[in-house]
């Protein structure tokens, strides 16, 4: 495990699944003390077969936590330790497919940030401050707040999403949009439970982020278990580029879609306007 953010991958996912370390190790058969050396960093040689029995633990695949171990240079592991919002972007990089180009756009973001402000720790703190005051008001579309949305299956939903974006922003390529959406969804459902997915992509040729929320009449599928059927769906369609805006709002709304309060509420809209000011009320709530 050498060279790789290891233990320090297993830290945040572990947090993220709401696993206490002492409960964790009990599992795993280890000591409270073993597993902490392993999370620090400082434990390199671990079986295969323990590998593997982590990686069920946390709900990944082996492949997975490799990979995103690999992935997430000990930038972007500060920047997600420090940032509210981090357990929440964990849990939705898990299950909505954030991939490496997603985590090599961050790490680039903090480097050009320490760049501009001097130093590492000016670079987290402006990064911290960045995800924090990312409000949802700023780019949630009240006309792509929609209630009672009637479609067959996913395809049919973002065919629809992405002709209403498409036609307020004209320079964005309907076609474009659609195929790095569904590229998206093959890498990993974007479900992530309660009945809730977060599909979102990166494309050129868009001024801002955009945001928006549709209500189903039915649950459609998202993926191969009934966990996976969903009702509620966050769009949310980020500048290529721009990752310093993209990912602390996509974990900002992962935050929203964690709290059950929430999402009983935003249920019980009725209209565009109800829906779109109990998205805006809440993530002001949440975030204060």
């Amino acid at each position: 495990m050498q060279g790789i953010a290891f233990g320090p991958t297993i830290r945040l996912l572990r947090q993220a699944k709401g696993i206490s370390l002492r409960e964790m190790a009990r599992q795993l058969g280890v000591s409270p003390a073993f597993l902490s050396q392993i999370e620090a960093g400082r434990q390199h040689k671990i079986p295969k077969a323990r590998i593997v029995q982590v990686a069920e633990m946390l709900g990944v695949s082996e492949g997975y936590l490799l990979g995103t171990a690999k992935q997430i240079h000990p930038d972007v592991i500060d920047f997600l330790s420090e940032t509210p919002e981090a357990a929440e972007f964990m849990t939705t990089a898990i299950r909505s497919g954030l991939a490496a180009e997603d985590f090599t756009r961050l790490r680039e973001m903090l480097e050009e940030k320490r760049a501009r402000r001097g130093g590492r720790a000016a670079a987290a703190r402006a990064a911290k401050k960045a995800a924090a005051s990312e409000g949802l008001s700023d780019y949630l579309d009240p006309s792509l707040c929609l209630t009672s949305v009637g479609v067959q299956n996913k395809e049919r939903l973002f065919q629809r999403f992405t002709k209403m974006v498409t036609k307020k922003n004209k320079p964005v390529s309907a076609e474009m949009l659609l195929a790095r959406m569904e590229h998206r969804e093959r890498q990993s459902p974007t479900s992530v439970g309660g009945g809730v997915a977060i599909p979102h992509a990166f494309v050129p040729t868009l001024d801002r982020p955009v945001i928006g929320v549709f209500l189903l009449k039915r649950a459609v599928q998202f993926g191969p278990t009934d966990d996976d059927r969903v009702k509620t769906v966050f769009f949310l369609v980020g500048k290529e580029g721009a990752p310093e805006h993209h990912l602390p709002l996509l974990a900002r709304i992962a935050r929203l879609c964690s709290t059950p309060e929430f999402l009983e509420v935003l249920g019980k809209a009725r209209t565009s306007r109800e829906l779109y000011r109990t998205v805006l009320g809440w993530d002001k709530r949440i975030s204060s």
